[in-house]
């Protein structure tokens, strides 16, 4: 990471109270998106990693995140996030309609190969509330992007060091998966399946939680939060 980016984790790690911010914070983020959170275990995000996977990361997952950090940033006017980025897919003007306050959003581009090590990092920072990281690449990424390389970290040890980072910053980590990647379980506190079926709708199930829960496949309309909606009824199409 830049220095600039280095300094600015360091100012809101320190201007930050992270643990009466944590103490005051609910269990769970609800992300006022009444059909996804009635799916959740606990009516929200807990803190921890989550993971959403989507089949070659798509499928309606960039839309979810976006409502968890805008959701972030509702509740609260001190709220940071951060986006870890590797191939610059994120787009801005989206995000912006989607509700996003741009200037609270940290978006942190680095070589995939060293995504891990950066995402630790800027969680570990202790000024952020939701951090959403692209673990898996979609498929034009991978071709467009040269830097595109193997992690130097195994996918086991980042779950793990972003958990213990999530545990005691008080925050959601949001890891953005490909459902049809080879892969063994990783270590989250929930993992979410979401399948987009129309331009209307999309399949999501519980596949796991930290107390065992599961759920079955359920429709739910897409209809994520929007800027223009009321605070506590959000909606968009945005991501």
């Amino acid at each position: 990471m830049g220095a600039a980016v280095d300094a600015l984790l360091a100012r809101l790690g320190s201007k930050i109270d992270r643990a009466d911010r944590a103490l005051a914070r609910p269990a769970g983020l609800s992300l006022d998106w009444p059909e996804v959170d009635a799916l959740l275990p606990d009516g929200g995000l807990p803190r921890g990693v989550v993971e959403i996977a989507t089949p070659r990361a798509l499928g309606g997952a960039t839309s979810f995140a976006l409502a968890a950090v805008r959701a972030a940033q509702r509740k609260d006017p001190r709220a940071w996030c951060a986006w870890i980025d590797p191939e610059a897919t994120l787009y801005g003007p989206g995000a912006a309609r989607a509700g996003i306050d741009l200037s609270r959003l940290l978006v942190v581009r680095p070589p995939r190969a060293e995504i891990g090590r950066v995402a630790v990092k800027v969680c570990a920072s202790r000024g952020l509330d939701v951090v959403v990281v692209d673990f898996d690449p979609i498929p034009f990424a991978v071709v467009a992007n040269a830097r595109s390389k193997r992690r130097t970290i195994p996918e086991e040890t980042i779950a793990r060091r972003l958990a213990l980072a999530a545990e005691e910053a008080g925050a959601t980590v949001i890891l953005l998966t490909d459902a049809n990647a080879a892969r063994a379980p990783m270590p989250v506190a929930l993992r979410i399946e979401m399948t987009r079926t129309s331009a209307a709708g999309v399949t999501m199930r519980v596949a796991k939680d930290r107390f065992g829960r599961v759920g079955l496949a359920r429709a739910v309309p897409f209809r994520p939060p929007r800027a223009d909606d009321a605070p506590a009824r959000d909606r968009s199409e945005a991501g």
